[in-house]
This record gives C-alpha cells, sequence and structure tokens, in this order.
C-alpha cells in the first residue's frame, strides 16, 4: 500500500491511496484531529496497518507553513520506524509509485514553503 498526504487545502485533508494499481482519494474536514489519527482512521477502514505501507508521498511547496511541517515530518517518521521510502511532490499524479518506488529508504524529504515564515516579526 502507498500513501500520499496532501495538507495543503486550508478546509480539508487529502489522502491518497493506492492498494494495487489504482488511486483513491480520501477527504477529510480539518477539525482538531491530528493528522496522524486521520492516516490510523483511514487504514482501518480499509483494514490494513502501518507495516502494510510500502511508501509514502506528501506535497510541499502549498499550503500554509505549519501544515506542511506536520505532514513532512509525519512521513519521515513513518519512512524512519517503517524502514519504507518517502517522496517530496508538488501534487498528485497517477504514476507516483514509481517515483517512491526509485527513493532509497533512509533518505528523508524536506519541507518547501510556498512563501517565507511569518513568525517571531518584530509587533508595530
Amino acid at each position: 500500500m502507498y500513501l500520499l498526504i496532501d495538507n495543503s487545502p486550508n478546509d480539508k485533508i487529502i489522502l491518497y491511496y493506492c492498494l494495487d494499481t489504482d488511486w483513491i482519494q480520501s477527504q477529510y474536514e480539518r477539525d482538531n484531529r491530528s493528522l496522524m489519527e486521520i492516516v490510523e482512521n483511514l487504514l482501518l477502514s480499509i483494514n490494513k496497518k502501518l507495516p502494510d505501507l510500502q511508501g509514502l508521498a506528501v506535497v510541499v511547496g502549498k499550503g500554509k507553513f505549519t501544515a506542511t511541517r506536520i505532514a513532512t515530518t509525519l512521513v519521515n517518521t513513518l519512512s524512519f520506524a517503517l524502514k519504507i521510502p518517502v517522496v517530496a511532490v508538488d501534487d498528485f499524479n497517477p504514476n507516483l509509485i514509481k517515483e517512491i518506488k526509485a527513493s532509497p529508504v533512509g533518505q528523508y524529504v524536506s519541507a518547501q514553503y510556498s512563501a517565507p515564515a511569518n513568525i517571531g516579526g518584530v509587533k508595530q
């Protein structure tokens, strides 16, 4: 099973998963649940567990700073713990599995942002 996390929309979280050859999209309202909880709920709903993951992808370069950091940290953590490959992408594409399989295990992704961080500025 392969999983892509798109945490960039302001109002929802989009998870794409592939069990065989076709990608399936699931959307979740952005609420007070954690991203990890949403991933676990998806896996539960399709009778899968974390060890069933064979590779991960995450959308970077768009969306809010914190949402990007959370998604990137989650996929890197899962990649490390499960010893599976991970890639960063700018959007979903149906040939993603080839890209994931080509990525070496132990190579992690860096968050890329849609704009410079706007934290710690001087208040006027």
